[in-house]
């Protein structure tokens, strides 16, 4: 079904364009090239090509519909890698793909930026029926989700739903549902003394954050909630009772009500532990990073994601996912998504590696899909 020697030239040109977040010019320019080649009635860059001060903007093409009263569908992935993405050398043996050296491979995301760009290869050279096709290409998702975050919400508002493939797990793999995040920081302040002369005369900002963490809930809390503190820094030298420590955490959940009461624990937590150093002061932040999404298994996003996966012969699995992604912005800008998988695998590793079995089926997943839309309703 996919041409394969086209997908792996494909996959091979991306991973080799250098594309930390911030700084994905290049693999933009090569994707608006290829966008507009594929027939894109528009290819639009956001955002006045910046996002949170990065060099680039969103891109977003719109293939425009050939049948009536077919859904409004999207396709997304993003363009940036973790760092050590510099200088990547792809290398092919056993049909898997993995890095040369001791870089990152970059099938996250390259692998669904591929996937998506060979369905709408094959929407093209077989002239099937489909609606209004969105593509869009996010930035800066590893350190953050940014690009989806600030995206411009008048190039999106005429999309019914969408598929973000941005995911581990073969194609057929699919996740319904991921949870919101609160990033939590916590400031310990304390009184400086010299550590050796007259510690009595100080007040550890350090200790009064071990006492905090101590009693601070951690790890899985249950089936859809978790908490973790993630970095810890404070102190100037050894022999000086430490004035300031600060302690970086996030807690996680897809229910909004458990997130909110794990979170005021660990307010709760870090606040009784200062009461017990009078001299000193705490400060509590918390911000909200992405809200929750849950798409049903009766909507129409999966039920045409199901016909797809019967028509192409692949396993279809669903699941909720634990981790934050492009979906759960698009959610909330108006559209729902669903995550769907590319297989890669030991991403942000330099073990990272993919299958071309699962690189071929993601694309053949993609052109399923607007293959399907054409039966959509009947």
């Amino acid at each position: 079904m996919v041409n394969e020697e086209r997908m792996k030239k494909t996959f091979t040109d991306l991973v080799k364009i250098y594309a930390p977040s911030k700084g994905e010019r290049d693999v933009a320019e090569y994707l608006k090239k290829e966008l507009k080649k594929l027939g894109a009635a528009k290819v639009i860059e956001d955002n006045n090509g910046s996002v949170n001060g990065g060099n680039t903007g969103n891109i977003i093409a719109k293939f425009n519909g050939n049948a009536p009263g077919l859904p409004s569908i999207a396709f997304t992935a993003h363009m940036d890698c973790v760092e050590n993405c510099k200088g990547i050398e792809p290398v092919l043996e056993d049909g898997i793909f993995h890095s040369k050296g001791s870089t990152i491979l970059g099938g996250d995301d390259k692998a669904g930026v591929t996937a998506i760009l060979e369905g709408l290869h094959l929407m093209k050279e077989m002239y099937i029926p489909h609606g209004k096709i969105t593509v869009i290409f996010t930035v800066q998702e590893e350190i953050g989700l940014y690009g989806s975050k600030f995206i411009e919400e008048k190039y999106i508002n005429d999309i019914d739903f969408g598929y973000t493939l941005d995911a581990d797990g073969p194609a057929g793999s699919l996740f319904n549902a991921g949870p919101s995040e609160y990033l939590i920081d916590v400031t310990c302040k304390g009184v400086a003394a010299h550590a050796g002369i007259c510690p009595e005369k100080g007040t550890s900002a350090i200790r009064m954050a071990a006492l905090g963490i101590a009693a601070c809930p951690q790890g899985r809390i249950d089936f859809e909630t978790t908490c973790n503190l993630g970095t810890i820094e404070g102190g100037t030298a050894t022999n000086i009772v430490p004035d300031s420590c600060v302690v970086h955490g996030e807690a996680r959940s897809r229910n909004e009500e458990k997130l909110e009461k794990v979170v005021a624990e660990m307010e709760k937590a870090f606040k009784k532990a200062a009461e017990g150093f009078p001299e000193g002061s705490l400060e509590f932040h918390k911000e909200k990073a992405y809200d929750a999404f849950n798409v049903k298994e009766t909507d129409p996003c999966l039920r045409l994601f199901k016909g797809a996966c019967d028509a192409a012969g692949f396993k279809m699995s669903v699941a909720a996912s634990g981790g934050g992604s492009d979906a759960n912005w698009f959610g909330t800008k108006g559209f729902p998504a669903v995550l769907a998988g590319v297989g890669m695998k030991d991403f942000h590793t330099n073990k990272e590696n993919l299958a071309l079995k699962d690189l071929f089926e993601a694309g053949e997943l993609v052109y399923r899909i607007i293959e399907a839309e054409s039966h959509f309703g009947h």
